[in-house]
């Protein structure tokens, strides 16, 4: 200020008790840029691993899960029980390694955007750190007195921040703690000024201006957290459609294989009802459609004359295997020997032990409808006593009149009802897959004719010609690597190097003579420099090769490839949209949004306008109102929006500046204050 003099004495106290602050805060800076160059890795990392995640491991793990399913229910009747656990365990994996893949995308994804925001905070400390180091470098020749009004707001700030946001939130301790710091550096900025009077007027001014900058900052958390909630939300939606899609084109597909078989099992047209009436049955039972199927396909070649009686077996052995607790694989073993006994006649023991055995007592049954003892039907059963179909048709009577509404109670239960939503899920995904595969399968008749035909015969001749040149190339580099390393170690000529690079060979084969014969004679250290000599014709040889016509013709022509790629993408501009989808997802809060958390407790939220609300949508808008807030007509609204309304801040007190650019100063980071804080919803 004019007429004011700096003591030399006070300037040098001032520098020797702030020079350590301010080392302290370079290395905070510092230290936070680490942090930043870290995080930015490890969002990369974290990035790349769930691209590949979602875009190639998941997609694998679907297809195979879809693959082992199909072959563990294509197994026929001959094969065997070890084939049939075999494909059952493989069927089993592929669906671990599905829902593995898939929770270590859904943790990736989490990771990832936990990493965001931790990337964002450490942008945001490097910033404060860097500002509140350029403010005190550029005042440590006047004041010391400003660092330390400075170092108690921040200590203040600091405790305000955890005390507060442990008993209040985060939000308002953001606020309580930007106050406090903003009147340290306030108090800081008015003590250089005007000592006294202007202290205490920066520490005001800069309590407003903190509490404005804690406001930002609680806009800024909020607005990263609607960003990720809502790119969540979309990620999310994407993944399922994706499967859905994968599931439900898999399911139709069997489906239609499904049809095939069955009208040539049980008659065209027949095949389509019957299996109408399974999808029915697995909807209201336990027993899930691919289920019912194979047990089909075990009744088709003892009962395949009678539809009805099938799907009345599918009942009653479903029936029992519910109450005796057995699997839909125990159930489709009963349904073989139920079939195998009709279609010979024969009532064996082999046939009649797997029910029993699955704590079905078919041994009982067939004593109470002979009048026998359960020793006696044995002997009858050893001797052929007993007819198949009829040991078939007692057992099934057996089964409805002791077990029957089994699965009806079952399906209340939470497995059954599980099941029963899982059928319900299969059909949902199946009607897409229905509609896409019914699109698709023109497109994929049309790849077949076309590479099937001339364009196929071009691609692979193309492809040929690619596999020689790749051939040629690797031919050539072993060749450079052969010569390089037959000069040094055994002196043979070379074809491909030139005039320079076979004197350096020659070269380097004297100098690996010389060290053999000192190798020879117990010197170790030749040893290595032989060794050495290897490695420097190997890396010889691969820059003359990465130096021949050969190789350079190639990188021009991947230069020209990638120059010509880059022109058609520019000229078509399809680059463009996945600019637009990174840009539209990259998009937080709309401004003036009624986002404040407080508004979300309670159960009339929607209606409150507590923080306001930028414009009324519609006539006759209901809003809950607080004490003291005002509502604006049509016409106020508008003369407040062109200028007549505003914000007014009135700093009482005396300043003094040093020059008039202070003043533009302050007041252009007043203004820039004031439109974040109202943005973050700050009123007062």
């Amino acid at each position: 200020m004019p007429g004011q003099r700096t003591d030399a004495s006070v300037a040098f106290s001032a520098t020797e008790n702030l020079s350590q602050s301010i080392a302290g805060m370079k290395n905070s800076v510092n230290s936070f840029k680490g942090d930043v160059t870290g995080l930015q890795r490890q969002l990369d990392t974290l990035t790349n691993t769930r691209f590949q995640l979602k875009n190639f491991d998941l997609k694998q793990a679907q297809q195979e899960l879809q693959r082992t399913k199909r072959a563990f229910e294509e197994l026929g009747e001959a094969a065997t029980d070890a084939e049939r656990e075999a494909a059952r365990a493989d069927f089993q994996r592929a669906n671990q390694n599905y829902e593995n893949v898939r929770s270590q995308l859904n943790l990736v994804s989490r990771q990832a955007r936990q990493t965001e925001r931790d990337l964002l905070d450490a942008t945001g400390a490097i910033s404060r750190a860097e500002n509140r180091a350029g403010r005190s470098g550029g005042v440590l020749s006047s004041l010391g007195q400003a660092g330390a009004f400075s170092a108690v707001g921040d200590i203040a700030s600091q405790w305000a921040r955890v005390l507060i946001s442990s008993s209040a939130g985060s939000t308002e301790g953001s606020l309580f703690s930007g106050a406090l710091g903003g009147m340290g550096s306030g108090a800081a900025i008015g003590s250089m000024i005007a000592p006294g009077v202007g202290t205490a007027a920066g520490a005001a001014v800069g309590g407003v201006l903190g509490l404005v900058q804690g406001g930002s900052q609680v806009y800024e958390a909020q607005n990263e957290a609607f960003r990720s909630y809502y790119q969540q939300l979309y990620e999310q939606g994407q993944t399922e459609a994706e499967t859905s899609l994968s599931s439900g084109s898999a399911t139709a597909a069997q489906r239609e294989l499904d049809a095939m078989a069955f009208n040539r099992l049980l008659g065209t047209g027949i095949g389509d009802s019957y299996l109408s009436d399974l999808r029915t049955l697995a909807a209201d039972t336990p027993l899930e459609y691919s289920d019912l199927t194979t047990m089909s396909r075990s009744l088709a070649t003892g009962f395949g004359d009678s539809p009805e009686r099938m799907l009345d077996l599918m009942t009653a052995i479903g029936d029992a295997g519910s109450a005796v607790g057995v699997t839909a694989a125990d159930m489709n073993e009963m349904a073989r020997a139920m079939s195998r006994m009709n279609s010979s006649g024969k009532a064996t023991l082999e046939y009649l032990n797997i029910l029993q055995e699955r704590g079905v007592n078919v041994i009982g049954m067939l004593a109470d409808e002979y009048g026998k003892t359960q020793g006696e039907i044995y002997d009858m059963i050893s001797r052929g006593q007993i007819d198949g179909r009829d040991a078939v048709d007692i057992i099934q009577r057996g089964m409805e009149s002791m077990y029957g509404g089994a699965m009806e109670t079952m399906a209340g239960t939470f497995s059954g009802l599980t099941s029963t939503l899982q059928d319900a899920m299969t059909e949902l995904d199946n009607a897409r897959g229905e509609g896409y595969n019914s699109e698709r399968t023109a497109g994929l008749q049309a790849e077949i004719d076309a590479y099937g035909g001339e364009l196929g015969e071009a691609i692979q001749s193309l492809n040929r010609i690619s596999g020689e040149n790749q051939a040629y190339m690797e031919n050539l580099s072993d060749q450079y690597m052969r010569e390089a390393l037959s000069a040094v170690l055994l002196g043979q000529d070379t074809t491909l190097f030139g005039s320079e690079q076979q004197a350096d060979l020659a070269a380097m084969r004297e100098s690996y003579l010389a060290a053999s014969e000192e190798y020879a004679d117990g010197s170790q250290e030749a040893g290595i420099k032989m060794d050495n000599l290897r490695r420097e014709a190997e890396s010889l040889a691969t820059a003359a090769y990465e130096n021949s016509e050969q190789y350079q013709l190639m990188q021009d022509a991947e230069l020209d490839l990638i120059g010509a790629i880059r022109e058609n993408t520019a000229a078509l501009n399809g680059w463009r949209s996945n600019y637009a989808m990174s840009e539209e997802l990259s998009k937080g809060l709309p401004l003036f949004s009624n986002y404040d958390s407080s508004l979300y407790t309670g159960d009339d939220f929607r209606d409150s306008a507590a923080f306001g609300i930028r414009r009324v949508p519609y006539d006759n808008y209901a809003a809950l109102l607080h004490d003291g807030e005002r509502v604006l007509t049509a016409r106020e609204a508008r003369e407040y929006d062109r200028g007549s309304g505003g914000v007014s801040v009135n700093i009482s007190g005396t300043w003094a500046v040093s020059s008039p650019a202070d003043v533009d100063s302050i007041a252009e980071t007043i203004v820039k204050r004031l439109e974040l804080a109202m943005k973050a919803g700050v009123r007062s």
